[in-house]
């Protein structure tokens, strides 16, 4: 008996679903449900090599040897201490704004978000630090989980990106362009959220007559990789020179990709190297054999969870080709012949459950081969295209009813009510809203870097 592709299809799916409810990790989920559906499409021996061949046909890429040098550049920066004075002196420059802390929460989630790739780790790590400097300044903890759940995603758009990486790795386009385009998003966005920072804070002085405080800096907070006592001053000259050092690390690794002077894989050897000696510099002699080992061991970790990811995705993208659901879909959608903007929304909004179930990587992974060739096939510019992808991927994690950044603050702050959590999101939600349409009317704020780089270049 031939069962028909679309059950097939269909048992795949819910089985997916079932391994991610009883918490399998995302990767193994992919592979097993992946495989089981390549089995029961070819049999069990045609599809024992195909499936064998997956791990060395996903990683065999040169292109991908950015992904570790930007994770390593990114442990050896953190591990340096310079997330931390980043946020302390963005505390102290922004103290005299309404809303200041909240407003240094989203600076130093931004610059942590950038050096490690990660929303999830990014709100695991600041949720407290923030929070405990929001409501020491009196302010409420809907606008902590605000700040700090929507403040995670900014690391997908300013670069280093691993998501925007891998999604040049995976659509054929230009990683340095992809990297270059992000910066106008991620720091509209960032302006997006701060002005909806300032407003809610305005908006609750005026309900309560709150007033703020100004020790704000990670080492009067809690942090939990303050690297010194004096980091406590953000003017101290340990603060000074470590926020110097962030700007240094992020011009060798994105400046010489702007500059024509690098390729993205030199760019990232280069910032990795960088970041390395700042790790020395900042950490005394005798432990540096133990900084650099627990940093590489670190970066081994992340670079694996996400090799993991990429050979799941590999082998549940192979069984979807098998199957010509991915085919037919986009066959049909360019054959339908729609109002392209139209279906640019349509498959933006797709992307959105998909938030309630996998992380942004995973999401990329698995949709960018279903949604870049229907959007380029009805002529959107594919760089412009994956900005908006990933940038919309990520506001799936904070959506409700299961965006993924509620659920790791929530977790993580012991007194944060997930009801209370996704109450604070709203608002910098419908602040990427906004981001996205601007996006899409003025597209010219994602390609202004990218053509700038090319005719330098070119000259």
């Amino acid at each position: 008996m031939i069962v028909p592709t679309w059950v097939i299809v269909t048992v795949v799916l819910a089985l997916f679903l079932g391994l991610l409810a009883v918490r399998l990790h995302v990767g193994l989920a992919l592979a097993l449900t992946g495989g089981v559906g390549v089995v029961l499409i070819r049999g069990m021996d045609a599809s024992t090599s195909a499936i064998a061949n997956q791990p060395y046909s996903v990683s065999a890429d040169f292109s991908l040897t950015v992904i570790p040098l930007f994770i390593l550049m990114g442990v050896f920066a953190i591990r340096s201490g310079l997330a931390d004075a980043g946020f302390c002196l963005a505390s102290a420059l922004l103290r005299r704004l309404p809303g200041g802390p909240a407003l240094a929460s989203l600076a130093g989630s931004g610059l942590f978000a950038a050096v490690t790739g990660s929303s999830v780790a990014t709100v695991a790590t600041m949720a407290k630090v923030s929070t405990n400097a929001i409501r020491r300044a009196g302010l409420n903890i809907r606008l902590a989980a605000g700040v700090v759940g929507a403040g995670g995603t900014l690391g997908v758009l300013i670069p280093p990106s691993i998501i925007l990486v891998l999604y040049g790795v995976v659509t054929g386009e230009s990683i340095g362009e992809l990297l270059l385009a992000g910066i106008g998003p991620g720091l509209l966005t960032l302006l997006a959220y701060a002005v909806t920072a300032i407003i809610l804070v305005v908006f609750s002085r005026r309900r309560r007559g709150v007033t703020e405080q100004e020790d704000l800096c990670p080492g009067e907070g809690g942090s939990t990789k303050a690297v010194a006592e004096d980091d406590a001053n953000p003017y101290s000259a340990r603060t000074l020179i470590g926020v110097g050092y962030l700007a240094v690390i992020f011009g060798v690794s994105i400046g010489t990709i702007y500059a024509g002077l690098a390729t993205p894989t030199e760019a990232a050897s280069l910032g990795a190297m960088a970041a390395l000696i700042v790790l020395l510099l900042r950490i005394r002699p005798p432990k540096w054999a133990r900084a650099v080992k627990d940093s590489l061991t670190e970066a081994i970790g992340l670079t694996s969870m996400t090799f993991l990811l990429m050979f799941g995705a590999g082998v549940f993208t192979y069984f979807l080709a098998l199957s010509g659901i991915t085919s037919s879909i986009v066959e049909g959608v360019l054959g339908a012949e729609m109002n392209p903007y139209l279906v640019l929304i349509i498959c933006l909004l797709l992307l959105l459950p998909l938030g309630m179930f996998l992380d942004g990587i995973s999401m990329i992974l698995i949709a960018t081969p279903l949604l870049h060739p229907i959007l380029t096939g009805y002529g959107f510019e594919g760089i412009w295209i994956g900005i908006l992808i990933v940038k919309v991927a990520e506001m799936a994690l904070i959506t409700p009813p299961v965006g993924m950044n509620a659920f790791v603050y929530a977790g993580s702050v012991p007194q944060a009510q997930l009801s209370t959590v996704f109450r604070g999101l709203v608002p910098f939600i419908l602040a990427d809203i906004v981001v996205v349409a601007i996006l899409i009317m003025a597209p010219d704020i994602v390609t202004f870097l990218p053509e700038m780089s090319s005719a330098a270049e070119a000259q």
